[in-house]
């Protein structure tokens, strides 16, 4: 093996597999903002449209055929491009599975741990790691119904128990489909507060590393002038730690959060408003669950 083939294999792969609906592409453009800087570190972030069609292609191929070790390594080398990286990040919220099939059988994504594993298979001599944001089911369910066409409510509910529904068991099946790969859970919810950390996590920088699109979320749900004087306030601060910029960003979005921003409209065939109360106390039980779940790194 050749000293370019053995960088190869030292490459980690960084997969955000979503949810749907969570950030809506906002990963990659944020760290797109730093794509130089964060080159000069190692990592690599790509638009997906550079890479999907010759990676799905791939996940077809080795579910019907043999992939040969020169057909990854080509596919890896036609993302780093003579590049010095040693960590990619891939990210599709279609990674989980297609949106119609979100409750196919009832639950949350059941195929998440094999779709997680063909994706790990394609690389399977390099580390590999998976990031996923979690999202309510109760404001979830309903833009991701609205976002395909192929099936009718009641195809795409098929008797499923709402208040049966659990990330939790996406994420025990990512993990026990994926044994050794390290796996990254936050809110959604939570985003706009925690958003650099996400963001230092899925580079692999940490706190070290500051993001050109650290307030990226927060502009979306805070008034205007809420946020001219948060980045205000924090360009006069630069000494501030992470854990403090934290709070002044939690602190600026309590009284400049934008009331349309944030409220959503839930309309579903048969949903009342005890039926959404009730699976939102149950998402928040279950959050709690992940956030012990031994191997299991979760931002909040």
């Amino acid at each position: 093996m050749n000293q370019a083939e053995t960088d190869m294999r030292d490459i980690t792969l960084a997969f955000h597999v979503g949810a749907p609906n969570t950030d809506n592409g906002q990963l990659t453009w944020s760290l797109r903002k730093d794509a130089q800087r964060l080159l000069a570190q190692g990592v690599m972030i790509r638009r997906p449209g550079t890479y999907m069609a010759a990676l799905n292609q791939m996940l077809r191929k080795q579910n019907q055929d043999t992939v040969t070790d020169q057909e990854r390594a080509a596919l890896l080398d036609g993302m780093v491009k003579d590049q010095s990286v040693s960590r990619i990040i891939l990210t599709n919220s279609g990674f989980l599975g297609v949106p119609g099939w979100m409750l196919n059988g009832g639950r949350l994504y059941r195929n998440a741990g094999s779709n997680a594993a063909a994706l790990r298979t394609v690389f399977p001599g390099n580390p590999c790691e998976f990031f996923l944001g979690l999202r309510n089911p109760a404001t979830l369910i309903g833009p991701v119904f609205k976002s395909q066409s192929n099936r009718t409510w009641e195809q795409f509910a098929a008797g499923t128990d709402f208040l049966n529904l659990r990330w939790s068991d996406v994420v025990a099946d990512i993990q026990d489909s994926n044994p050794g790969c390290r796996i990254t859970v936050w809110c959604n919810e939570e985003t706009p507060v925690i958003w650099p950390n996400i963001l230092g996590q899925v580079t692999g920088l940490g706190d070290g590393f500051r993001f050109d699109g650290e307030l990226d979320i927060t502009r979306g749900i805070i008034s205007e002038a809420g946020y001219e004087r948060l980045e205000a306030y924090l360009a006069n601060r630069p000494g501030l730690s992470e854990d403090q910029r934290e709070r002044v960003r939690a602190l600026f979005l309590s009284y400049f959060h934008s009331e349309e921003a944030v409220e959503e409209e839930i309309d579903l065939p048969g949903w009342s408003q005890p039926l959404v109360d009730e699976m939102s106390e149950s998402y928040q039980a279950d959050a709690e669950l992940i956030r012990r779940m031994t191997g299991v790194t979760f931002l909040s």
